[in-house]
């Protein structure tokens, strides 16, 4: 019986089906000859052994960093947090020289090393193996550190971060005239919009500021030269209800406004250099409160709050009525 004839699989078909798996990712550095410091992005990291501790990662023959590796008898890995995306682009580039501008420390032979990273291994070259178009590097672990940082993590040829799989919140009504559970979106949004917004609130409230006038003094801090219908309508457009034209007068009666004459024969609202400087008060006490706010969150999952809010304010598929 005739063995059937398999077809090789199409390259970049075969190049998106390795995508669907999600790895992380790593910068892999050696000291090359005449001690200049080698190192570049790579995904093809796996540990594979306890004891003793090793690890393995792979790299393409046809990478002109093959050679500092084959000849070299230590490297080191590095896992990447999410806020280091930018360093793997910078390893994954071809730029002349990786190394310029960044910090390193030295490990065993030499090896230029990374400093914040998830976690580090410095290791000595153990094995080599052919593996098809790759060779794969099996290194002993000499020194390991690691934090609890998050993960860079790399997927479908992109770039993304770990959000960890939140517990089942409870089914149950938030309160008896509510229809609302804790696990429901709006739920969640709206009680985290309120919940953060009267942090601000409360202080500008201590600073004698009112959230009206901290909404007229941030739109036009960001528009200056805005005519008070629309300081009107933008304020309505951000906070969910218009503002009082009062408050725009009783800004200029503080000085902190003031009205000119435009070619349009409308008068337009501007900021003096007293109103300027409320502005930077007011940016401080705003910056004070996200800092309050974010306390529990690291930088990644703030990234990642921030990435899906917007996603939120424009959906892909709007629903359009006719």
């Amino acid at each position: 019986m005739n063995s059937p004839v398999l077809t090789p699989p199409d390259p970049r078909t075969l190049r998106n089906a390795f995508g669907s798996f999600a790895t992380g990712v790593t910068i892999v550095t050696t000291s090359g000859p005449a001690g200049s410091d080698i190192g570049l992005t790579a995904n093809s990291f796996s540990s594979v052994s306890l004891d003793p501790p090793m690890v393995l990662w792979s790299l393409a023959r046809t990478s002109a960093n093959l050679d500092a590796f084959r000849n070299g008898t230590h490297f080191a890995v590095h896992i990447l947090s999410a806020d280091q995306e930018a360093l793997s682009s910078r390893f994954a580039s071809k730029i002349a020289d990786r190394f310029e501008g960044v910090a390193i420390e030295r490990g065993p032979a030499g090896i230029p090393l990374l400093p914040d990273c998830m976690a580090r291994f410095a290791c000595k070259v153990a094995y080599q193996y052919e593996g098809g178009d790759h060779v794969i590097f099996v290194g002993e672990i000499l020194d390991f550190s690691h934090s609890a940082r998050k993960p860079l993590v790399f997927h479908g040829g992109r770039y993304g971060m770990l959000l960890p799989k939140q517990g089942n919140a409870s089914a149950q009504p938030v309160d008896e005239l509510s229809n609302l559970s804790a696990d429901d979106l709006l739920y969640q949004v709206s009680n985290a919009y309120f919940r953060t917004r009267q942090a601000v609130i409360n202080e500008l409230e201590h600073h004698g500021w009112t959230s009206e006038e901290y909404a007229v003094l941030s739109i036009i801090g960001r528009e200056d030269g805005l005519c008070v219908p629309e300081i009107v309508a933008r304020s309505e457009k951000v906070r969910g209800q218009a503002i009082s034209t009062a408050i725009v007068q009783k800004l200029i009666g503080l000085g902190l406004l003031h009205k000119v004459d435009s070619a349009d024969g409308e008068a337009r609202v501007r900021l003096t250099t007293e109103g300027r400087l409320a502005v930077m008060k007011l940016i401080a006490i705003r910056k004070s409160s996200e800092a309050d706010v974010q306390g529990n969150l690291d930088p990644s999952e703030v990234q990642l709050l921030k990435h899906l809010l917007a996603r939120l304010e424009h959906p892909a598929h709007a629903v359009t009525s006719n």
